[in-house]
């Protein structure tokens, strides 16, 4: 608490509770997931983004995909998490 001078304040960082662990991990497990599409999918993967998977979609659009599946699985993750 601000203006609160106990010797619990002192040693307490938002960091380095589980809720703060849990978000921090997840977080750079999507930036992973996020930036890997990007790049998968910029110009200079163009050939690879065009190839045609799962009945004729490309393989770019089936990524975009994953990425918005992996964020609503990660933000489940993390709310099961902190609500116990």
């Amino acid at each position: 608490m601000p203006g609160s001078n106990s010797t619990d304040d002192q040693h307490w960082s938002p960091l380095s509770t589980l809720r703060a662990k849990w978000a921090w991990g997840l977080l750079a497990v999507f930036a992973i997931i996020y930036f890997g599409v990007a790049i998968l999918t910029s110009a200079e993967f163009a050939d690879l983004a065009a190839t045609e998977v799962f009945g004729g979609l490309p393989l770019g659009f089936v990524l975009g995909i994953g990425v918005i599946i992996s964020g609503l699985v990660i933000t489940r993750i993390y709310l099961s998490k902190i609500e116990g």
